[in-house]
C-alpha cells in the first residue's frame, strides 16, 4: 500500500455536474437545475442554439444533456447528484444585509452567474460587471467584505440591481424543458 499523496496532484478532470438554483427565500432547496461543464479550459451550462437549458426535475438531465453539444455528450452519462447549489436567494441577503460571505454563497452566485451570462453571450452593463468583479476579487481575498463596501463607497443596492441584471437577463436567454 502506497501512503503517498502525489505531487504536484493530478489536475482536476473535465466532467459534467448537475447545478441548482434557488430563487425564492422560502423555498428549501434547488427549484430547477442545469448541467455544467467544469474543471477544464471551457466551463460552460447546458445550451442548444445559444439559449441555456433550465429544468425543474433533476431527473431532466439526460434530456438537457442530449439536447446540448456534442463535447458536452462525450463527457458521459448526465450527474444525478448535486453538486453545487447557486442560491440567488440567499446571495441577495447577504449582499443587503450582512457583513460578511462566511460560506462563499455570495461568492459562488456571482461566478455561477457570471458563467451564465457569458454562455448566453450577453454583453452585461460595464457598471453591473465592474461592481460584481471587484466584490467578487474582495471576497476572494477576505470573505468580510462590509468595511470593504463603506470604505468603496458601494451602496448595497448597486450589487442588488447587478445579480437581479444577471438572473434577468440568463432568464431571457433561456429553454425551459
Amino acid at each position: 500500500m502506497n501512503d503517498f499523496v502525489p505531487f504536484p496532484p493530478a489536475p482536476p478532470v473535465e466532467g459534467l455536474y448537475l447545478v441548482g438554483f434557488r430563487l425564492d427565500p422560502t423555498h428549501v432547496g434547488p427549484q430547477f437545475y442545469t448541467l455544467f461543464v467544469l474543471e477544464g479550459d471551457n466551463e460552460r451550462p447546458s445550451a442548444e442554439n445559444g439559449r441555456i437549458l433550465f429544468f425543474t426535475d433533476p431527473t431532466h438531465a439526460a434530456q438537457a444533456l442530449a439536447r446540448s453539444d456534442m463535447a458536452m455528450r462525450a463527457l458521459g452519462a448526465p450527474p444525478t447528484e448535486l453538486e453545487m447549489l447557486c442560491d440567488v436567494a440567499e446571495a441577495l441577503h447577504i449582499a443587503n444585509a450582512a457583513e460578511t460571505d462566511a460560506d462563499g454563497t455570495l461568492l459562488d452566485c456571482i461566478a455561477c452567474l457570471d458563467d451564465l451570462v457569458r454562455a448566453a453571450q450577453l454583453n452585461a452593463p460595464a457598471e453591473t460587471m465592474g461592481i460584481l468583479s471587484a466584490l467578487s476579487e474582495r471576497l476572494m481575498e477576505n470573505p468580510d467584505f462590509g468595511p470593504w463596501l463603506a470604505e468603496q463607497g458601494v451602496d448595497r443596492e448597486r450589487i442588488e440591481d447587478a445579480l437581479m441584471w444577471c438572473v434577468g437577463a440568463v432568464a431571457a436567454k433561456s429553454t425551459w424543458l
